[in-house]
């Protein structure tokens, strides 16, 4: 099988978790038997390939997808979304996107419903294909590759980038007089919000920039830092699935995805009110286990077994399409 990937033309301007989600698509796909290109200069005739794989449900997308459309090849949406909190301008350019795709590849099976209720689409459509990260972040690193390279001991982890819906800003203000460092790994997408965070932030708190996802130092970090933290609005990032696996005790913002991927071992606060988000830090802090989620990431959400998953079901498409089905 030979598959294109596509993505919005702008994703890459300030790339972040879903990017680089994106980008690792191939190398997985490639592990398991499936030739798959990224569009672009370098990439073969679309009569070549047998579908395109479509990462975002971003404004732009759909033009390719037109295009797409109307040279007959089959179109697989990864639509990579947020319909837990979805903004009412966003819903036209979804529909859009779902009205020219064969098949919508859902992470979860909350996500699955509450797409039949927000947006018009065909149930057959969708599949549930859990999320997949690297198994590396299982295997040990170093323990003081991080903690000797940036000077520190006991830590509060967050990876990702600066923005005003994950609330970084948020958790800054409420650990201001926790007296362990909150380590931010990531850059920012918005040069005022980081100004705010910076502004916000005491002289523990410290903004690392982007480093090489998967990378030893990564993994050094996560392996060693005493709690690993995301408050956003929408569902975590990666990231705190890898964080998981690295051994990291989780505080998360509770939310449905990450009860039903992750379940019930992990410090889940239900605001960012400050109280919450201090209590829930110190509380891990003094009695996390290290370890909690490996066996259950392991499992279920290690690639390239995940990606495998997506493989049979774009081929179950593809044949019963060419069947006639």
């Amino acid at each position: 099988m030979r598959l294109l990937l596509t993505t919005y033309h702008h994703a890459f301007l300030a790339p972040g978790g879903g990017e680089t989600e994106f980008l690792q698509l191939a190398e997985y796909m490639n592990e398991n038997g499936v030739r798959a290109d990224f569009y672009g200069h370098a990439s073969r005739p679309l009569r070549y390939y047998d579908a395109i794989v479509h990462f975002s449900a971003v404004g732009g997308g759909q033009i390719l997808l037109r295009n797409v459309r109307e040279q007959g090849k089959p179109i697989i949406l990864i639509p990579n979304y947020n319909f837990f909190n979805p903004s009412a301008g966003s819903l036209p350019v979804v529909q859009e996107h779902f009205d020219l795709a064969d098949v919508i590849v859902l992470r979860t099976e909350a996500e699955a419903e509450l797409c039949k209720s927000l947006f018009h689409v065909a149930h057959d459509k969708i599949v549930v294909v859990p999320p997949g990260i690297s198994a590396a972040f299982a295997r040990p690193v170093p323990d003081d590759l991080f903690r000797s390279a940036y000077g520190v001991g006991r830590f509060v982890l967050w990876v990702g980038v600066l923005d005003e819906a994950k609330q970084q800003l948020q958790a800054i203000e409420a650990l201001h007089d926790l007296d362990v460092p909150l380590i931010f790994i990531g850059g920012y997408r918005d040069r005022a919000y980081y100004a705010k965070c910076k502004a916000a932030a005491s002289d523990k708190v410290r903004f690392l920039p982007y480093l090489q996802p998967g990378s030893d130092i990564i993994r050094s970090a996560m392996q060693s830092c005493s709690v690993y933290l995301e408050l956003g609005e929408d569902f975590p990032g990666h990231s705190a699935i890898e964080a998981g696996l690295a051994g990291a005790p989780l505080v998360l913002r509770d939310h449905p995805w990450s009860r039903e991927l992750l379940g019930d071992d992990i410090s889940y606060v239900a605001s960012c009110e400050p109280d919450a988000v201090l209590g829930a830090v110190s509380e891990t802090l003094t009695n996390g286990r290290r370890g909690a989620l490996v066996e259950r990431i392991k499992q279920r959400l290690v690639q390239p077994q995940t990606t495998a998953l997506l493989i049979e079901d774009i081929e179950k498409y593809l044949a019963t399409r060419a069947g006639g089905g």
